[in-house]
Order: structure tokens, then C-alpha cells, then sequence
């Protein structure tokens, strides 16, 4: 990749093989439960519930509907866990950091293990990192498990519909990827995961970051290049989106100001992310940058206050990038691989012997 492919590429958007069903499909899980909190007349608890609605996004599109329904239970029990864990790491900065770390680990080698198709681990990542940075109430955490519960059980709901609706040739379109299963360098890969993501918390709850969210968010997501070069290109892609997004999200903040405005832009932002998501990433950050903050934030003090809110996020999505991107070369640099696999065999010999 030439020095200048990483801003010619900017410009660049990538024809798309996913079916244009779901981006939909992603607006109805997120923005039905939004609904529900418009009419009954508080659409804050609702954020919740939406939060939860990402897990449509793993909705496989190659299985009969036996196996797509128990996909999807078993990656529903995965968030739901991910955000009862983010809420009780929360109470410990030093503690919620390290257990943030190990629960990266586990969470990447498992989804590397069982070949997980994209997004892979991020939204079970991203889900625990915004669990731990936002405030809980000791007397609402039960209230606030049951709504993601619920919104979970809403995201099966609607694949069990469009299991029905959706025609048997269209759902046969996804082309599998054999993958091979290397222990060693999914180990290697899960730890850097792992340390970049306690790195990452560690960070916005050391500078008392207000809600410090997007340092860990922004990191994993430069992290998901498929080489150094990639990852510095997602990287800028990153910030030049965000820059874009904050413009966007300071208008949001200040002028859609009814609960019903809120939730029409985030459902219109949710179905243009997915529609360009695949396309163009850069792109689908700007995007993406106002309606995570809508989706976390809406009801939230410092939301009151948009230019602080903006300066506050761009400063979390640069460090995150720049984290993601340091920590992206020792990913893939293979000096660095390697080593890990020269002494993990080491490791794995001596163990040997001393049995």
C-alpha cells in the first residue's frame, strides 16, 4: 500500500455482496424498542433496549431456520453477558480494567475459534467497554438487564420473521470461507486484543474521561484492518469520518430536541451505517460517530451541552485510533508473531517435561 492509497481510498466506495434486507432489518431491532419508549413516554430506559438490537447484526444468512433461531439465542446469551459483565466491572477502575483485558482475550479466541463471521467480537467487545464506562444506578442495574434482555428477545423476534419471509435462494447467496484454525496465532492475536483494550479503559478512567466509551470503541475498530496497512488507513479513515460525524452529531444535539426527533435519527442513522458499512468504512463512520452518541448519551447531563460533548469525543476517538494503530503493528508485524510462536512451543515443551 503507497503512502497515498490511504487517502486516495477515502474517496474510493467497494461494491457490496450483503443482502440489502439488512441494514432494514437493523433499523427495525434498534429503532422498535426507541418506539416503545416514544409511547410510553420515556425513550431513555428504550436506549437500552436498542443498544441491544446490534445483535441482528450477526444474523447469518447461509443456514436453515433451525440453525439461524439457535445462532441466534446462543449470540444473544453472548451480549447479554457481555453488558451484565461491562456493569459489574464498572464498580473498579483498577479491577473493571484488568477483567475489561481478560474478557477481550476470551472473547476474540472464541470467536476466532468457532470462525465467527464479521463482525466477529467486536459488538460483544463494544457492548461490555460502553457497560463499564456509563454510569449504573445500584437500583436500576436489574431494570436496565431486563431491557436488554428484552431487546435481544426483539432482535430473534424479527429474525424468526424474516427467516419466513426471506426467499430460500437468497439466503444461500453468503459464500463460506474456510479458515484454518491456528491455536498459537489466535492466542497471540486475542492477547494484544486483550492488552490494547485494558490499555484503552485504563486510559479514559486515568483522565477522568466523562463516559470514556469511544477510547476502546475506536481502538478495536482501527483493529479490525486485515494488515498494518489497513489498520493505518482505518485509522484515518477513523478520525476524517469522525471529524465529519461530531459536525454532524453537534447539529443533531442541537436541534432535534423532541424524543420523536431522536428516534427517527437514529434509525435513519442506523439503516445509512449499514447500507455503507461494506461500501466505504470512512464513509459509514461519519455516520456511525452521531449515532452511537445518540444511542449512549441522549438524556445524559453533558449532553445538554454539544460543543463539549463533540470536544470530548473527538479527544476519546484520536487517542483510541492512535492506541489501535500502535497496537495494530505488533498484530500483524511478523518479527512479533514469531517470537510469540517460538516461545509458546517452548512453553508447551517445557510443560511437557515437568509432567
Amino acid at each position: 500500500m503507497s503512502k497515498y492509497s490511504v487517502f486516495t481510498n477515502f474517496f474510493t466506495i467497494t461494491p457490496s455482496k450483503r443482502s440489502w434486507h439488512i441494514p432494514f432489518l437493523a433499523g427495525l431491532a434498534v429503532g422498535i424498542p426507541l418506539i416503545v419508549g416514544y409511547f410510553l413516554g420515556d425513550i431513555k430506559p428504550a436506549l437500552v433496549g436498542s443498544l441491544a438490537g446490534l445483535t441482528i447484526l450477526y444474523t447469518p444468512n447461509n443456514k436453515n431456520r433451525i440453525e439461524t433461531m439457535t445462532e441466534m439465542f446462543v449470540l444473544s446469551f453472548g451480549m447479554i453477558f457481555s453488558y451484565i459483565l461491562g456493569i459489574i466491572l464498572s464498580f473498579n477502575d483498577f479491577w473493571g480494567s484488568i477483567g475489561f483485558g481478560i474478557f477481550s482475550i476470551i472473547a476474540y479466541y472464541i470467536v476466532k475459534y468457532y470462525s465467527l463471521r464479521p463482525p466477529g467480537s467486536f459488538f460483544f467487545i463494544m457492548i461490555a467497554s460502553m457497560a463499564i464506562a456509563l454510569p449504573h444506578p445500584i437500583e436500576k442495574i436489574p431494570f436496565q438487564i431486563g431491557i436488554f434482555t428484552l431487546g435481544t428477545f426483539n432482535v430473534c423476534f424479527l429474525v424468526l420473521l424474516y427467516t419466513f419471509f426471506i426467499r430460500r435462494k437468497d439466503i444461500s447467496k453468503e459464500i463460506k470461507i474456510s479458515t484454518t484454525i491456528n491455536h498459537y496465532t489466535n492466542f497471540k492475536e486475542a492477547l494484544i486484543i486483550g492488552i490494547a483494550m485494558a490499555l484503552s479503559i485504563a486510559t479514559g478512567k486515568f483522565f477522568k474521561l466523562e463516559y470514556p466509551y469511544w477510547i476502546p470503541i475506536s481502538c478495536l475498530a482501527v483493529l479490525q484492518g486485515v494488515n498494518v496497512g489497513h489498520i493505518w488507513q482505518r485509522g484515518i479513515h477513523r478520525v476524517l469520518g469522525t471529524l465529519i460525524g461530531l459536525g454532524i452529531a453537534w447539529v443533531v444535539f442541537s436541534y432535534v430536541t423532541t424524543p420523536l426527533g431522536i428516534c427517527i435519527s437514529i434509525i435513519i442513522l442506523q439503516i445509512i451505517v449499514e447500507l455503507l458499512i461494506t461500501r466505504h468504512y470512512g464513509l459509514a463512520v461519519i455516520f456511525l460517530t452521531p449515532m452511537g452518541i445518540l444511542l449512549a448519551e441522549t438524556g445524559s447531563p453533558i449532553s445538554l451541552e454539544p460543543t463539549q460533548l463533540i470536544i470530548m469525543r473527538l479527544t476519546e476517538i484520536i487517542i483510541g485510533s492512535l492506541l489501535g494503530a500502535v497496537c495494530g503493528w505488533f498484530l500483524y508485524n511478523e518479527k512479533v508473531h514469531q517470537k510469540t510462536i517460538k516461545h509458546l512451543n517452548k512453553s508447551r515443551k517445557i510443560l511437557k517435561i515437568n509432567r
